[in-house]
């Protein structure tokens, strides 16, 4: 009887796993667009790039999860200077799946205490795990704005960047190369921070 027992269980999370997979593969082939709402400045007010926030995900992504039969729980941890964010998308039907994303916890300074610090590394990490999860895209409401968190810097960027590289003495080459880009023009936007920040104790003579 036990062994009777045991191979209907198997029989039914094998099922509840092939019904999660179906829904799932419905739910990736409808997903909706998301619209980039919030803009990522530099210390000269000049907007860097646009990204989806954490609101504007979940109000277009937790009704299409419904519709499917999904729900989402979230947890994070702290490990090795790293927040991870850990998101278990359980089905209806009873099978669950859980994926991790870690990104490096935030730093304190003047306007951010440690507080508002590890809620932006979680709130960071949440994100890019939900865009890459669910594989979502997101474009800005103006289609002329070629501007995107995935894209490439703005000219007002390429070329302030390129003024403080020539300004504080430093290798362009090695700069381009560091940045991941054989030119300024082709600067990722998503490395704008990890750049300005190489550049602001270059010029504070550090």
């Amino acid at each position: 009887m036990e062994r009777l027992v045991a191979l209907r269980r198997e029989e039914l999370r094998e099922g509840a796993k092939e019904t999660f997979g179906r829904a799932f593969f419905q739910l990736r082939k409808s997903m909706p667009e998301i619209y980039a709402d919030k803009a990522a400045k530099t210390s000269s007010g000049t907007i860097a790039y646009t990204y989806c926030s954490e609101e504007e995900i979940s109000k277009m992504l937790e009704p299409h999860l419904f519709r499917h039969g999904f729900a989402m729980m979230f947890g994070q941890r702290a490990e090795d200077g790293r927040t991870v964010a850990i998101v278990t998308l359980i089905h209806e039907g009873g099978h669950q799946e859980t994926r991790e994303y870690s990104v490096r916890s935030g730093s304190t300074n003047a306007m951010k205490d440690a507080t508002a610090a590890d809620a932006g590394a979680t709130t960071t990490a949440w994100r890019h795990l939900m865009i890459k999860m669910f594989a979502l895209k997101s474009r800005l409401r103006s289609e002329d704005d070629p501007r995107n968190e995935g894209g490439a810097v703005t000219p007002e960027i390429a070329f302030e960047l390129e003024r403080r590289v020539g300004e504080t003495n430093s290798n362009k080459d090695a700069f381009l190369k560091f940045a991941g880009a054989k030119t300024f023009a082709e600067i990722p936007a998503g490395k704008y921070d990890v750049l300005d920040g190489y550049l602001r104790k270059k010029e504070a003579g550090k």
